[in-house]
């Protein structure tokens, strides 16, 4: 990955130790095991990125917001066909299949019961280097004890500036928490009128109600 002047020979990243839970939601009561995440911060924007681009670049930020977008569109067309797009010093990106329903090897399965799954990303050798450079610090206190509902609430509002729905695996990255408790904020707020669930099941998304935020 070629070093620029706006980018940081080594960065700084702040975890947070968590309790493991089950798919109850309750940690074990014994012993509970520990996960680890990052602190949760606002996420690099769109607009952020191009100027830092434009700053270690010739490229002024109104381009390079073009052609980020442009790239967005490029690699979903890519995608659609069915191809692997290898971008240089990120990674790769592909289309990950799977079943809609189990199925054993006697029944009879048709492109009716496939469906996308999500997208595979495998960051490059140069990425994965530049990670090692991390410096690992300590965040202070646990995820769960500070994920309130006001603060849940808040990041939600900040999202749908830029985004107009979020899935649930969306949520748990934005939260920082797991996929129990990101889908129990999702139905509380679906019950209090705040959010509206759309799509199937297995791919279900939510938007904003009308004055939900």
């Amino acid at each position: 990955m070629r070093k620029t002047k706006a980018t940081k020979k080594s960065g700084t990243i702040a975890y947070q130790l968590n309790p493991r839970f089950d798919l109850q939601g309750e940690a074990r009561a014994d012993n509970p095991l520990m996960g680890v995440s990052i602190v949760p911060t606002a996420p690099v924007t769109t607009k952020e990125m191009a100027e830092r681009i434009g700053h270690a670049t010739s490229v002024n930020k109104t381009d390079v917001i073009a052609v980020l977008h442009a790239l967005g569109y490029e690699l979903s067309q890519a995608l659609l066909d069915g191809r692997t797009v290898q971008v240089d010093e990120i990674g790769s990106f592909s289309v990950k299949l799977g079943l809609k329903e189990r199925k054993y090897l006697d029944d009879r399965v048709t492109h009716h019961d496939i469906e996308v799954k999500g997208i595979t990303f495998r960051a490059c050798k140069e990425l994965k280097e530049a990670m090692r450079g991390a410096e690992i610090v300590s965040g202070g206190h646990a995820v769960r004890t500070l994920l309130t509902d006001d603060i849940v609430e808040h990041r939600l509002a900040a999202f749908f500036e830029d985004h107009d729905y979020i899935y649930r695996s969306q949520m748990e990255q934005l939260c920082e928490c797991s996929t129990y408790l990101a889908q129990k904020h999702l139905n509380r707020l679906v019950k209090e009128g705040r959010l509206r669930a759309l799509g199937r099941k297995n791919s279900r998304f939510y938007v904003p109600a009308k004055g939900g935020f």
